[in-house]
């Protein structure tokens, strides 16, 4: 009874150290978590920052392409839209041939693809071959980096679980940052074609052959292959806590996504040269590292479902003030801001899921969530293209980023007042 009151408390089935979590053994708190979980703490933010940073890349890429080949807004950034929903789609697959066979097959594939695929980028001639290319090079890779990587990190600890998805996930905010602010440096340099060639030479010289040294977990002394922790103990059964939190992630996703693929476009609209356009981009993702941070370890004092809901009020607050600002200082501020809170949205979320399920199928849970995820974030790239393209501003895209946000939170809200409905029942 207590244990199962306590689990309520804290949203996780496991021990998640700080105070919702204390004496819950149930995934064994007492063993000593092995020092190469934090090697893949270390590494894995290298993956995900490269992969997830490729697809917000497309908001420098942009206007040159639009500038060149005279494409529309919003059939450019349909390839965003495909690259999240291979994201997504594929991430559900490679999650489970991750768990079947090993994280470390499915990521040196996934780096062997990006390589190539944005070598050939550099070389297209036509709208279909971008669409194409992109969708597989940022798509399919991050397809095998965040589902697998973020599965395989959760496993390895017992303690501090929520720091340590915070920490990985936060490299990952960095490199939403740098890599689109070092694809704008390098189009200045060398064009669009040459910043496409650069991305395919690191993905090939740096990320393939560091894939080398990814382990998996292994298995908790004295645990079956589900862990200690039962179904039937959760306050919400898996499948629907699982569904309720996937179709969260739909309207989070497209609040997040319309700033982090169009500000760059909206800040130089505005007037701000491209250098300090991407730089509006890469100061919502220094923002981000610190609170993917925060928010990670907010989980553990209070529990991923109550800080998902703060980082989803926060980034709802705070998304349509980007059109209310037209000078640098203003467009860093919102930046920071916005920034701050909307890092850890997905960081909770990932943390929710894996809580929402045993521990044998907290794979699955990850890559369910994060393949809506991924379709919301595409679906919130096209539509703010689609309404510039229709209205000839972003008001009204970001107004839509607004709703969406308010959506996601009636969503949760919902979440959690099925939980307290359930938690007498458990108790008794």
């Amino acid at each position: 009874m207590g244990h199962a009151f306590a689990r309520w408390r804290n949203q996780e089935p496991g021990p998640a150290g700080g105070k919702g979590g204390r004496g819950l053994k149930a995934r064994g708190e007492q063993s000593p978590e092995p020092k190469f979980g934090w090697v893949m703490v270390a590494m894995v933010p290298l993956y995900l920052g490269f992969a997830i940073g490729s697809l917000g890349a497309i908001s420098v890429f942009l206007k040159p392409l639009v500038a060149e080949f005279h494409w529309l807004r919003g059939e450019t950034t349909f390839a965003y839209m495909m690259g999240n929903l291979m994201a997504g789609g594929g991430g559900l697959i490679l999650g489970h041939l991750a768990d079947r066979f090993s994280t470390r097959r499915i990521v040196l594939l996934g780096a062997l693809v990006m390589g190539l695929a944005f070598l050939a980028m550099a070389r297209m001639t036509s709208l279909w071959q971008f669409q194409l290319l992109f969708t597989m090079s940022s798509g399919f890779g991050a397809a095998a980096f965040f589902s697998p990587l973020l599965a395989n990190v959760g496993a390895w600890f017992n303690h501090n679980k929520g720091l340590a998805l915070g920490i990985a996930t936060a490299g990952q905010a960095l490199g939403q940052g740098f890599v689109p602010y070092a694809a704008s440096l390098l189009i200045a340099e060398q064009g669009w074609r040459g910043a496409f060639n650069a991305m395919g030479i690191f993905a090939l010289a740096c990320l393939l052959p560091l894939a080398l040294l990814i382990r998996n977990p292994p298995a908790a002394p004295g645990m079956n292959q589900g862990g200690a922790l039962e179904p039937e103990v959760f306050p919400v059964p898996p499948r629907h806590a699982l569904s309720l939190l996937s179709l969260a992630a739909i309207f989070c996703c497209i609040t997040m996504s319309t700033p982090l693929v169009h500000v760059v476009a909206l800040a130089s609209d505005q007037g701000l040269s491209g250098e300090n356009s991407a730089r509006v981009l890469l100061t919502i993702m220094i923002a981000g590292f610190f609170g993917r941070i925060f928010f990670g370890r907010l989980t553990d004092w209070i529990g991923g479902l109550r800080a998902y809901m703060t980082a989803s009020l926060w980034q709802t607050s705070l998304v349509f003030w980007f059109t209310q600002v037209s000078t640098p200082g203003g467009f860093y501020l919102v930046a920071a801001l916005f920034g701050f809170g909307f890092a850890g949205v997905m960081t909770c979320l990932i943390i929710c899921a894996q809580g929402s399920a045993p521990a044998a199928k907290s794979g699955f849970a990850t890559a369910l969530v994060a393949m809506f995820g991924f379709l919301g974030m595409g679906i919130g790239g096209f539509q703010a293209g689609f309404f510039y393209d229709l209205t000839g501003g972003y008001t009204l895209s970001y107004a839509n980023a607004v709703f969406t946000g308010i959506v996601n939170l009636t969503i949760l809200s919902a979440l959690a007042f099925y939980r307290s409905r359930n938690q007498p029942r458990l108790a008794a």
